[in-house]
């Protein structure tokens, strides 16, 4: 789902403005630049640490991150508050790998599609409004905005992103603030039993509101989005922990391991224990085995 966020967050604009001049100065072909100016940009960047200009930046700007991939979606760079989304806490630990390494299939399987999107069309996706693992195990709405990354020949050889999660005060939830009060419930809520009546009681509004409310600013209904926030947890336990099946349920909000294992098959076409088991079997879909460098931003 595609909407046109305004934030009264203005260092986020700033953030944006920058990260799109540089996208834009990385994109010159070098016959357009001078050898002096080329040599002096090329020295003043090889003296800064690594990750200076825009990590930094970045990471000191809440809830707002970059990433650039290749074109098999394998990371090579971002910034540390990106890195700290996917539960790791260097740069280094996400090189080389992928969105599959680090969310469960039906949500990597959406980024990946982006990526080959803005890959194989050359064109950038701007503004889309997506679910992505939190730190916590939750899921957050985060606003996206993807661009390919072109050589000196003008090829396609990657892609650079940047997001930035939701907030109350932007437009997705100036119109209809209680699509917020249903979003953080969840959020802070779903180990717990909770029922639609219970999202629309929070929210002050009627079930059928609710229902048709959400699916219009998010493009999936509030039941979808408790099930999604559930199994992004459930995922998190299996790749990361060595929970028992029993207990994971329990954690994650589920009422009992029949109902977990229903929503893996409906969501994932997997059962859990083979979920598990997975991240221990180098599928496919995950980690290719490309090598990575460490880009200087």
């Amino acid at each position: 789902m595609y909407l046109k966020v305004f934030s009264k967050d203005f260092d986020y604009f700033l953030v944006l403005l920058l990260f799109e001049c540089l996208l834009i100065f990385f994109m010159i072909p070098p016959s357009l630049v001078s050898k002096m100016l080329e040599s002096r940009i090329s020295d003043f960047c090889n003296s800064l640490q690594s990750g200076q200009l825009l990590e930094s930046l970045f990471d000191s700007v809440p809830g707002a991150f970059y990433f650039v991939k290749d074109c098999e979606s394998c990371f090579m760079a971002g910034s540390l508050s990106f890195v700290k989304t996917l539960g790791e806490t260097s740069v280094e630990a996400i090189l080389g790998k992928t969105d599959y390494d680090f969310s469960p299939d039906f949500l990597a399987d959406a980024f990946y599609a982006d990526d080959q999107r803005v890959v194989r069309t050359g064109e950038g996706i701007f503004n889309k409004i997506e679910l992505v693992p939190s730190g916590d195990g939750s899921l957050d709405w985060l606003c996206t905005t993807k661009v390919p990354l072109f050589d000196a020949k003008g090829k396609v050889v990657g892609l650079a992103g940047v997001a930035r999660v939701i907030r109350d005060h932007d437009a997705v939830y100036a119109d209809h603030p209680e699509m917020h009060r249903i979003v953080n419930h969840v959020r802070q809520h779903y180990r717990e039993k909770l029922s639609i009546a219970d999202l629309a009681e929070v929210a002050g509004i009627s079930v059928s509101s609710q229902e048709r409310l959400f699916k219009k600013t998010f493009g999936l209904t509030p039941l979808m989005y408790l099930r999604k926030t559930r199994l992004n947890a459930a995922c998190k336990l299996l790749r990361s922990t060595k929970v028992g099946l029993s207990e994971i349920p329990v954690q994650c909000g589920f009422n009992d391991q029949t109902s977990m294992t229903r929503a893996f098959r409906q969501e994932l076409k997997i059962t859990p224990l083979k979920y598990r088991r997975s991240f221990s079997e180098a599928p496919k879909k995950r980690s290719n085995g490309a090598s990575a460098v460490v880009l200087r931003s």
